[in-house]
């Protein structure tokens, strides 16, 4: 029954995560990246605050260390940038797609920098989802879009990150580190909102480019709204992942991460009424199958070695060499022991952030 409710759980975590960057394409004509940055990193701020004071644990709202929480908050901060600046010049799906690279980032990530351990199927399903990025980016074919390596930039962010929250930052209060995010976005934000308006940047490419390249644009109240909503969004469906993985198994909830591609390809049709390509669906399939295949072997029961007695066991043909001899002590059976088992490797949100960690 737990992991049921489990499952509920991470699908609404996923359903708000996929609406929160839907609101974010929707409002990225109107705003820029960095004011929306600005504007959701303090009203997370003062949601996470109002939140902890409420529940008595105000303590949560600072890490143990500033260091590694900080280098942490780096990293996401780059996903966070590089994941929504994409949304302009890409569709929903391919986005999406393209940064759902990082679960399988983050189980090379752990082998190579924590030691974990990674058999050859890993290895080849890891391999098997860069070849379906490479049917969404096409790199080098004809129109293909170089804005679709952001999110992939993004991946590799993200998995540091969450790499390096594992290594360095496991004593840390998981809403400290949301915090510390949210300082370094509203930080990136209000820097890119002040120097913008004092750099040389041509007419043509800043109306091209708006949502990247302008600094504070006017807010309605609707716009307003929607940003703040994109801060409530981003916690609900954290709140929503968190509780998910205290009562279900992490490798049966895995796998229903993936319904977030889904979510995104049916709100882009519905909303912009985009299609995805024949190979972002063959890219999205092969990512989809290669992180379920990680999953799936990261929830499989550790294989039994017998272990062979060296001792040949005593038989009743030892009387006719010589009766009066007693018969020795039977070797023990041989037994059955399980294989040490490996380190499972952070194939799953390991942070209170979600997809992609704001």
């Amino acid at each position: 029954m737990s992991n049921m409710r489990a499952i509920g759980l991470i699908l609404s975590a996923m359903l708000w995560f996929a609406i929160q960057d839907v609101i974010v394409k929707f409002t990225a004509e109107d705003v820029s990246l960095w004011q929306m940055q600005v504007i959701r990193s303090i009203s997370i701020i003062v949601l996470v605050t109002a939140l902890l004071t409420f529940l008595g644990r105000p303590s949560e709202i600072t890490p143990v260390r500033w260091r590694w929480p900080f280098v942490r908050g780096l990293f996401m901060s780059v996903a966070y940038l590089g994941f929504y600046a994409s949304l302009p010049y890409i569709s929903l799906a391919k986005a999406a797609s393209a940064f759902f690279i990082s679960p399988m980032l983050i189980t090379l990530l752990a082998a190579i920098f924590l030691g974990e351990g990674i058999g050859p199927r890993r290895i080849a399903a890891v391999l098997v989802g860069f070849i379906g990025v490479l049917f969404i980016v096409q790199p080098g074919l004809e129109g293909w879009n170089p804005y679709a390596l952001l999110p992939v930039a993004a991946a590799f962010a993200y998995a540091s990150g969450i790499v390096l929250t594992r290594w360095r930052c496991q004593n840390d209060p998981g809403f400290s580190l949301t915090m510390v995010n949210a300082w370094i976005n509203g930080a990136v934000g209000g820097i890119a909102v002040l120097l913008l308006p004092f750099m040389d940047v041509p007419p043509e490419m800043q109306a091209e480019h708006s949502f990247v390249l302008s600094g504070w644009q006017p807010l309605t109240p609707l716009l307003l709204a929607l940003i703040v909503a994109t801060a409530v969004t981003h916690l609900a469906g954290a709140l929503s992942a968190i509780k998910a993985y205290q009562i279900g198994e992490a490798s049966r909830l895995a796998p229903f991460e993936y319904s977030y591609l889904v979510v995104m390809a049916v709100f882009g049709y519905a909303i912009w009424g985009t299609v995805p390509e024949d190979a972002t669906l063959i890219g999205m399939a092969l990512i989809f199958a290669a992180g379920g295949f990680i999953a799936w072997r990261e929830g499989r029961p550790p294989r039994p070695r017998v272990q062979q007695n060296a001792e040949i066991p005593w038989t009743p043909e030892h009387l006719d060499e010589d009766p009066s001899c007693p018969p020795p002590e039977p070797s023990p059976p041989a037994s059955i022991e399980p294989a040490r088992r490996r380190p499972p490797s952070p194939i799953t949100i390991a942070s209170p952030e979600g997809w992609p960690s704001g």
